[in-house]
């Protein structure tokens, strides 16, 4: 069956659509959901710029209407080309329109389908597809909702999910041990050989 059966494939919001000026008394300040928080559930290290804008104002009246991050959804990135089911910590959060929403409309666990659309072969297969052949192609939101996903009943998409996600946990941790031991053996080096300024005097 094709994506568009079990879910709903939208764009996030267009931020320049729902900006107002920081002196509006009618707005409100709302966080954004980026590639950072992406990143950290996907348990890979973010190396973007630290200026980036990371929070918006926005009449308040306007924020009413919007649909704000929740753990029922899954977003993904056109360009990585990775999806990723929000988080408990990042729901509240606006999804700008870099990413594509994803929103189950009976039984699907958002968990399932981040290991569906990141790791199954032949989901894979339709990306390089659709990408036909260039690594940067950015995929379109019809061939989204046109995906053929494979649907197990809920309580295997489940398991499948939280085997994921640990997985993914465990990598996190080991990225996470092997930069201490870079940064401790920098330290312990830098330590043997002296403070060169001191030595200089």
């Amino acid at each position: 069956m094709q994506l568009q059966e079990v879910a709903t494939v939208t764009h996030g919001v267009f931020v320049s659509r729902v900006e107002t000026s920081p002196e509006d008394k009618a707005a409100r300040k709302v966080n954004l959901y980026t590639m950072k928080e992406m990143n950290e559930s996907l348990g890979v290290g973010y190396r973007g710029d630290s200026e980036r804008v990371t929070s918006i104002p926005i009449e308040v009246n306007k924020l009413s209407k919007l649909k704000l991050a929740s753990e029922k959804m899954v977003v993904v990135n056109l360009i990585s080309q990775k999806a990723v089911a929000i988080r408990a910590e990042h729901s509240g959060l606006l999804i700008p329109s870099n990413f594509v929403v994803i929103e189950g409309k009976g039984h699907f666990s958002p968990l399932y389908f981040e290991w569906y659309f990141n790791e199954h072969p032949f989901c894979r297969k339709q990306l390089l597809i659709a990408r036909q052949g260039t690594s940067i192609s950015p995929l379109s939101i019809q061939m989204l909702r046109e995906l053929e996903i494979v649907m197990p009943p809920l309580d295997k998409q489940e398991l499948i999910g939280k085997m994921y996600r640990g997985v993914k946990k465990k990598q996190a941790l080991q990225m996470e041990q092997k930069q201490l031991e870079e940064q401790f053996m920098n330290y312990t080096i830098i330590h043997t050989i002296g403070d060169i300024h001191n030595d200089n005097q």
